[in-house]
């Protein structure tokens, strides 16, 4: 080999010092994530206390809003089995079929099964170990 440096080894350098700045980036922007949920914290708090829905900014032209959602959990697998077979108590194999029906798997466990389906990508990954 010569003394200058093949293509291959300046891409490899080029290569990364962009993942190692997008490391740093991607560790700047977690902090600021953590940053914004301790703040939110603190903005909520008032809001709730003083009854107020709406903030309006005056400079950057926006609003921070404050809502509440209920939402419901999602349904697990053992609670719907458990209330098929509390009111279906005689058919526990009509049961097994509408939990299969409903999971999308075929009663005759056919081989057009989408699980079986295969895709590969080619891509470059680097870990460093952590300090």
């Amino acid at each position: 080999m010569s003394s200058e440096d093949s293509p291959v080894k300046v891409a490899l350098r080029a290569w990364i010092a962009l993942d190692d700045e997008a490391r740093k980036l991607a560790a700047r922007a977690k902090e600021i994530r953590e940053e914004k949920q301790t703040l939110s914290g603190v903005v909520l708090a008032f809001m709730r206390e003083n009854d107020v829905d709406d903030f309006k900014l005056e400079n950057t032209g926006g609003t921070i809003s404050r809502s509440v959602r209920t939402v419901k959990p999602a349904l697990k697998r053992a609670t719907i089995r458990t209330q098929l077979l509390l009111e279906f108590a005689d058919q526990p194999q009509r049961v097994s079929q509408v939990l299969r029906a409903i999971e999308g798997i075929p009663e005759d466990g056919g081989a057009d099964d989408v699980g079986s389906v295969v895709v590969q990508k080619e891509l470059l990954t680097r870990r460093v170990a952590k300090k």
